[in-house]
């Protein structure tokens, strides 16, 4: 056990659950829904990302608050709090796009954003992995396998990006069509980038504490 081995509280498992439960939640309702793409649903969709957004925001204010009032031993606060930043990140970037999706209305969706946006649930739902992974009693180097996974999403997802820009530039297109869309990839290419920043958090705690 964390509190008996180290003296931790098991609140740190708590919190990383609720993170990954989260991220599995927020990115399988953002890629369900974008690629049945429902028109009439759209403000409905963004109405129950943004809930889970909410959720999230509070468990990082009480990962904030328990970090203030709690001695750890095995785990550096800064490192703790920089990964939980990062998990908050991912959810805000998601609920960023659905909502801009909704603002802007949008009456198709790209083939290219599906599929950026698949990369994303992937990487996601690894993530989510990884996170669980770190959450138990004992850190298993097994979870770098899981974070190379999520590098390989992120990248695969950053040459989506640039090839949904070079589309959207190319042959005149509407302006605000372009923006509109640009602005939606943009806020999912920082979620996915986000994700690699979270892998890379959890293997500095590997290299670290095991």
């Amino acid at each position: 056990m964390l509190k008996k081995y180290f003296g931790m509280e098991d609140n740190f498992e708590k919190f990383m659950l609720a993170y990954a439960d989260n991220l599995e939640a927020t990115s399988k309702k953002f890629y369900d829904f974008i690629r049945a793409f429902d028109v009439s649903g759209i403000d409905q969709w963004a109405k129950e990302i943004k809930e889970i957004e909410h959720n999230s925001d509070n468990v990082t204010h009480e990962t904030m608050n328990w970090l203030e009032g709690t001695f750890i031993v095995n785990y550096d606060r800064e490192d703790i709090h920089v990964l939980a930043s990062d998990l908050d990140d991912i959810i805000d970037f998601m609920d960023a796009a659905a909502t801009r999706i909704s603002l802007y209305n949008v009456t198709e969706m790209l083939p290219e954003v599906i599929k950026l946006t698949e990369q994303l649930f992937l990487s996601c739902q690894e993530t989510a992995k990884a996170v669980r992974a770190i959450s138990g009693p004992k850190l298993n180097r097994s979870v770098l396998e899981i974070c190379k996974n999520i590098k390989g999403y992120e990248s695969e997802g950053d040459k989506l990006y640039h090839d949904i820009l070079a589309m959207l530039f190319k042959d005149g297109k509407d302006p605000l069509y372009v923006i509109k869309f640009k602005e939606i990839v943009e806020e999912l290419e920082r979620a996915l980038d986000r994700c690699n920043q979270a892998a890379m958090d959890v293997e500095s705690l590997i290299f670290k504490y095991s």
